[in-house]
């Protein structure tokens, strides 16, 4: 206390007493969450909650938001808990509702107390300016994470198939991941960099936890039935069983939710074909190779489809179709060898692997484009440089739209120095801006959630 202002100073800030209260207030509503689950026997939520703690402690912008999103979440929790003591107190023919109105009054509290929290940082200017899109992105990559595992028929979290009761803590630094993953993709000078160090861990983490599961302890497959791990067979896998795969519609929605990105951050075989195209520009490629950008998947999954369905069909054994599916993993690693280390391209991903084509078709559906203002352009050829996926070139920045083997890496929106380059969304009534924003915040909810979920 000093002078005429009466406050508290923590860590070399001074707060007012009123801002101590509420500080006070939400650390109560997190250790009364935490009280509840620990009664549960949930104590990776417990930890979840400790970590909240840490997040409310700390001055970084986004923590705050982070931390009223979860109180919002803890709200919902406490009114379905008041729900379900509701209804088994009616069933057993017990007085039910002065403890259900305690816990919505507690719904209640701990909601006006996320909503403060939110209302005292939003109205505070910070030099944080992502800072509420990384709060976003902590909660849905937590609350989606949560509920999928909480209404999976199976375990699908490692922590709890191990630990039973502790998966919570897998999802609160899975959830912190995506945080730190959003901010490397909305800054325009990380984002190049940042997409291909995010996409290589996820897939090292993809291979690791298969080779554990083939090699050591099954507990770390997803269900126990394999499929060969290159994109082509999340196509012909199912066609070959007859049944679909939950790889399969994983991808699918996905694809619905951020069109052709699921090739350039959620598939867990392409960043060895972006190792092997490197850094460097982009080469032509010659005459007698240009075809296979326009035909090239397609005859692939023409050809790998027919022999999906055949070698069922007559009754051939698994010593067939396995060297067959050999064959095909060959040419993968051949092509990406080959021709990704000449022509510093992707050639593997545009020319030869089935599941991309299929991923450009279904993109069509979601309402996000890369664009190109023909007016701004001055044809200087960057972006031509730094796109592996070959969806740029002089007839399409004239046309205003990239190719349809895009995959929406956004590497070509920071090499325009005219900024003619933007993402947009189709028919939905947003700037681009705000729509290159909602695009990121789905795609690292959705990469975090295969982070948690994606394995053979």
């Amino acid at each position: 206390m000093t002078g005429k202002t009466a406050g508290i100073r923590y860590f070399g800030h001074t707060f007012s007493l009123r801002q101590a209260a509420g500080w006070l207030g939400i650390v109560l509503l997190i250790a009364l969450l935490g009280a509840h689950f620990f009664r549960a026997s949930a104590y990776g939520l417990v930890l979840c909650c400790a970590g909240v703690f840490l997040l409310h402690c700390g001055h970084t912008e986004w923590k705050r938001y982070a931390v009223s999103f979860f109180l919002l979440w803890g709200a919902v929790e406490w009114g379905e808990t008041a729900l379900f003591l509701a209804q088994a107190r009616m069933q057993a023919g017990i007085p039910w509702f002065r403890a259900a109105l305690i816990l919505w009054g507690v719904a209640c509290v701990t909601g006006l107390g996320a909503l403060a929290l939110y209302r005292q940082q939003a109205g505070t200017e910070g030099k944080d300016d992502y800072a509420r899109l990384k709060g976003i992105v902590f909660l849905i990559s937590f609350g989606a994470i949560h509920y999928l595992a909480r209404y999976s028929p199976i375990p699908l979290l490692l922590l709890e198939r191990f630990f039973p009761g502790w998966g919570g803590a897998q999802i609160f630094f899975i959830a912190w991941y995506g945080v730190w993953v959003a901010t490397l993709l909305l800054d325009p000078k990380r984002s190049r960099k940042g997409r291909k160090l995010a996409w290589l861990l996820f897939s090292l983490l993809f291979y690791s936890q298969l080779a554990l599961g083939i090699l050591v302890l099954e507990r770390m497959l997803m269900t126990g039935t394999l499929h060969i791990p290159v994109p082509g067979f999340i196509v012909f896998g199912p066609l070959f069983r007859g049944t679909l795969s939950m790889m399969a519609g994983l991808v699918l929605v996905a694809t619905l939710l951020t069109g052709s990105a699921w090739c350039s951050m959620l598939c867990y075989f392409g960043p060895f074909d972006a190792i092997a195209a490197g850094n460097k520009p982009v080469k032509p490629l010659p005459p007698s190779l240009r075809w296979t950008i326009r035909y090239g998947r397609l005859c692939v999954l023409a050809a790998g489809s027919l022999v999906a369905v055949a070698l069922p069909l007559t009754h051939q054994p698994l010593t067939i179709a396995l060297p067959v599916a050999g064959l095909f993993v060959g040419a993968s690693f051949f092509i990406m060898g080959r021709a990704s280390r000449k022509y510093n391209s992707m050639m593997h991903c545009t020319t030869f692997c089935p599941m991309g084509i299929v991923i450009n078709a279904l993109a069509k559906i979601s309402p996000w484009r890369i664009r190109v203002e023909p007016e701004q352009c001055d044809h200087c050829g960057a972006c031509e440089a730094v796109c592996k996926y070959r969806a740029i070139s002089a007839s399409s920045r004239t046309l205003g739209k990239t190719a349809c083997q895009c995959s929406l890496c956004m590497d070509c929106i920071p090499a325009c120095t005219k900024q003619a380059i933007t993402l947009r969304a189709v028919c939905i009534p947003v700037s681009n801006p705000t729509a290159r924003h909602i695009f990121i915040v789905l795609l690292v909810a959705i990469h975090a959630i295969f982070i948690a979920f994606a394995r053979g």
